[in-house]
């Protein structure tokens, strides 16, 4: 049974504060370095608290909660924090809870000219702050989980419409990305030195352009457990006396490889 469940990145706390509904009994509680989230009218059971994963370890002890979920942090994280902070979810999860992380792709699908234009200033402007966007296929999250010692590993791939011909996750969609291209004017005008009235020229374009083209994003899924005991020890091979060959170590058993399931949501 779900008793506590955490959710990295909250944002403004909607993941969170459904899943508190969903899961009366249990104790869900949501972190964002901005303190966007909620503080009035939330479920009982839901707690938010201000806190940076990158700068600093999780303020939780070890093996605290069965369900840990972290979603779109692409932007938010160096190549070099990925492993580490996979590691960290690792040691707040329970033996035989599950983690689940979500990213999108850095550029999306059927763009027009205008709307790769944007995502390529996004791209050249995250590339010099050292963040990898393609982190969902490049290492792929499945293969950071992987590294972060988790079992049972399953990843799935959504492509998802972008604009009012995807019905309401469309919309959602554009809403989102309009709002980010927004909020990063500052930075892209900085990171690129384009002009400013050619970029928010070109989000206006893109509004538009989404519906055209039927733009799309890639976004990936990947779930995997903890492990309920520690991994066999790797026996150290046996001295070689005389004649007699040398032994090779033996292995410690391997996880199954991750599977993948790609669906298309248009």
């Amino acid at each position: 049974m779900v008793r506590a469940i955490l959710d990295v990145g909250c944002g403004p706390g909607t993941w969170a504060m459904e899943m508190a509904n969903e899961f009366p009994d249990a104790t869900v509680t949501g972190i964002d370095m901005s303190p966007v989230f909620p503080t009035t009218v939330i479920p009982a059971n839901c707690h938010f608290l201000q806190h940076n994963i990158v700068h600093e370890p999780l303020p939780f002890p070890d093996n605290s909660f069965d369900y840990v979920h972290q979603r779109l942090l692409v932007a938010g994280l160096k190549p070099r924090d990925w492993v580490c902070v996979v590691q960290e979810l690792e040691r707040v999860t329970k033996p035989g809870g599950w983690i689940e992380l979500v990213e999108v792709d850095g550029h999306g699908g059927n763009n027009g000219p205008m709307t790769q234009q944007l995502w390529n200033w996004i791209e050249l402007t995250l590339k010099g702050r050292g963040i990898n966007v393609n982190i969902g296929t490049q290492p792929g999250l499945a293969n950071l989980m992987e590294q972060g010692g988790l079992v049972n590993i399953k990843q799935e791939v959504f492509d998802l419409p972008t604009g009012l011909h995807g019905g309401k996750i469309g919309t959602l969609l554009k809403e989102n990305e309009q709002a980010l291209w927004i909020a990063m004017t500052p930075t892209v005008i900085h990171g690129t030195g384009i002009d400013v009235q050619e970029y928010e020229d070109a989000i206006i374009a893109s509004a538009a352009e989404v519906e055209v083209y039927k733009s799309y994003h890639t976004f990936y899924s990947a779930c995997g457990q903890k492990r309920t005991c520690p991994p066999p020890p790797v026996p150290e091979p046996e001295p070689s006396f005389g004649e007699k060959s040398p032994v090779s170590p033996i292995p410690a058993p391997l996880s199954p490889r991750p599977s993948f399931v790609r669906s298309n949501i248009k």
